[in-house]
């Protein structure tokens, strides 16, 4: 467990089953996410963290309030082999998080799992006995997952409790206070849709399917319709709300009044039109009203949490489940915004060719022969001030609102961690002996929202192996970005394109190809998602979604190279049916590090041109760029 984690969790844990007690449950399930179903947390929702230690943005815990009987084994379900649990507690991750749970949980309090071999009802399976029960809060998982948890216990007789309270609420006494931000208008100029038009859109849509209303539970996709913006959330630009959208075009938004003051109230009517606004304290009114009045009620069973759904189904409503009426008109960009998102990618192309430029002029890893004297050079230099660097030269570009997420940025071992992130880190690590370094980073401008990974040479020593998986996941990258494939194709089919060279040399990665990008939203967007698992949307005109194949070496390096690009129609007669990706991000890839003869004459011919591109487009927005940032861009943009 790393130095700066030793904070003792016996006593939490001892005052946590105190509560279990009297809420008379054997075992607890804690999830990552909040009420919202969001892994952006504001730090008084981090409970995961708090009962664990483990701080990734994904994941659940497992508390079971006896100890263990001898000998308990869990199976699991990619191997089939038994494993002997050591711990009546367990934190279950996804593939990104393998290497950082280990080194943020103690593991004489907690046993840690992949959640794609054990999940966390296999893992209550194996330890409960017939008659236990588990006890969840509905508000933090959702209605999908309750119902395949519940189903799962109930096959060996064990109960799934709904919790009247959050334990952790009654436990966390330094608990960091909650943050309210002021709701801010979007302006039309820059989302492209005003938002009588959506919502005139969203109660055609409910009058053609002959439903009622429809809850939309997500603040990304209320903040989306009303085109407004907030700063509830680091990272991510939304104001925690729900709403409830009638097909008579009557819209009803509930949301705290902190995020409400006067002057906004104000303009919002001008903005957005009529709009009823409740106390979302209320929010449980309007689902006993759907339920009183026997409405048919739509709703996202991925997107709202169980408690939701639960009620309305219990209280009498017709609920008709489905993918949420506002996500596929969200993540299909309208011109408007695909011109911006163009815009805010040249900021950053700009602004990370300046970084990538101060970074090979401090390190200058080509003509450093002399080891030691090339390692007193950049002893100064560590992860954080590289990472304060790059948003440094982002913060100078006009109209930049903030990061997109926390910078990743990782040398050697920590570039392994897929999520490693150097704030959580007790001393984080300098350059000098290490060859690589991977910086995946992004930011909100106000036309539209970036996130991009290079992985560049700043170390002489670079060994052939490290070149090779490079020009591996290179490759990778160039095989998913020159595809064209029909419409209708789906994420879990273009993923496979992308791992083939990977697979090859018998290599993989264990988290997905690419994530959906918002408009000045989330940066993981749903629902389209390039992946091996659950990403059975189609890719459609105007999606915006990342390209970032990878390879991870626990314990030496780590490589990730990942574009955002925009889906489109291809232009050619013959082709016009068929769609394919065109890039957004403008970067210079490290091609120090490409092995030349690997490539093929196409693959050649794509990263020159890409470079042409970078070079033509970056050097002439870029007017303020040095003489030696130019130098430098001329230099990463040569042709191979």
């Amino acid at each position: 467990m790393e130095e700066h984690n030793q904070k003792n969790f016996a006593p939490i844990l001892s005052n946590l089953k105190k509560e279990m007690a009297k809420q008379e449950i054997d075992a607890i399930l804690i999830s990552h996410d909040d009420e919202f179903l969001s892994f952006e947390l504001q730090d008084d929702s981090q409970y995961l963290a708090y009962i664990t230690g483990f701080t990734g943005s994904a994941g659940f815990a497992c508390i079971y309030a006896h100890d263990l009987t001898q000998n308990v084994k869990v199976k699991n379900g990619k191997t089939n082999e038994e494993q002997l649990l050591s711990c009546p507690n367990a934190v279950f991750i996804d593939g990104r998080y393998k290497i950082q749970v280990t080194e943020q949980t103690d593991p004489e309090i907690f046993d840690t799992f992949n959640f794609s071999e054990v999940s966390p009802a296999d893992w209550l399976c194996a330890v409960l006995e017939s008659g236990q029960s588990v006890g969840v809060d509905l508000n933090r998982i959702s209605y999908d997952y309750y119902l395949k948890l519940k189903e799962q216990l109930n096959l060996f007789g064990i109960e799934l409790k709904k919790l009247k309270y959050n334990l952790i609420d009654a436990i966390w006494e330094d608990r960091p206070e909650h943050f309210y931000s002021k709701v801010e208008i979007y302006p039309d100029e820059f989302n492209g849709c005003p938002s009588l038009q959506k919502r005139q859109a969203l109660s055609e849509e409910l009058n053609r399917r002959d439903i009622d209303a429809t809850v939309i539970p997500d603040p990304e996709s209320v903040c989306w319709l009303l085109n407004i913006r907030g700063r509830d959330r680091k990272g991510l630009p939304v104001i925690n709300s729900r709403a409830v959208a009638y097909a008579n075009g009557a819209l009803e938004w509930y949301v705290d009044s902190k995020h409400l003051d006067d002057e906004i109230l104000a303009t919002l009517e001008d903005h957005f039109g009529h709009v009823d606004i409740f106390s979302i304290d209320n929010f449980n009114d309007v689902l006993e009203r759907l339920c009183n009045s026997q409405a048919k009620v739509y709703i996202d069973p991925k997107n709202a949490n169980a408690h939701i759904l639960n009620s309305l189904k219990e209280g009498g409503a017709t609920v008709i489940e489905g993918l949420g009426l506002c996500q596929i008109p969200k993540a299909c960009k309208n011109p408007v915004e695909i011109a911006g998102e163009r815009r805010a990618h040249i900021k950053d192309g700009i602004a990370m060719c300046r970084f990538l430029a101060w970074l090979d002029e401090q390190t200058a890893p080509e003509s450093s022969n002399d080891i030691e004297a090339y390692q007193r050079r950049v002893a100064d230099i560590d992860e954080k001030i590289m990472a304060d660097k790059a948003e440094s030269y982002r913060k100078i570009e006009g109209d930049f609102i903030e990061p997109s997420f926390d910078t990743i940025s990782a040398l050697g071992p920590n570039a392994a961690m897929c999520h490693y992130n150097h704030l959580t880190a007790k001393h984080p690590r300098a350059l000098g002996n290490d060859a690589m370094y991977l910086i995946d980073s992004g930011a909100h401008y106000i036309e539209g929202t970036t996130d991009i990974t290079r992985t560049v040479l700043v170390g002489p020593n670079i060994s052939e192996e490290e070149k090779r998986m490079y020009t591996l996941v290179l490759k990778c990258h160039i095989a998913l970005a020159t595809t064209i494939f029909p419409k209708g194709t789906t994420g879990l089919q273009l993923d496979a394109i992308a791992r083939r060279n990977l697979w090859d040399y018998g290599f993989d990665y264990e988290h997905g190809t690419g994530h959906g990008v918002g408009h000045l939203l989330s940066v993981h967007e749903g629902p389209e998602v390039i992946s091996s698992r659950q990403s059975l949307i189609p890719l459609d005109v105007g999606m915006v979604v990342s390209i970032e194949p990878g390879f991870y070496a626990a314990g030496l390096y780590g490589i990730r190279l990942e574009n955002l690009v925009v889906v489109e129609q291809c232009s050619e007669t013959h082709l016009g049916h068929m769609l394919h990706f065109s890039p957004l991000t403008l970067v210079p890839f490290d091609t120090r590090l490409i092995l030349r003869e690997m490539l093929t004459n196409k693959e050649r011919e794509w990263l020159n041109n890409y470079h042409q591109r970078v070079h033509q487009v970056i050097k002439n927005a870029g007017t303020t760029l040095s003489d030696m940032e130019v130098n430098f861009l001329t230099k990463a943009t040569a042709r191979i």
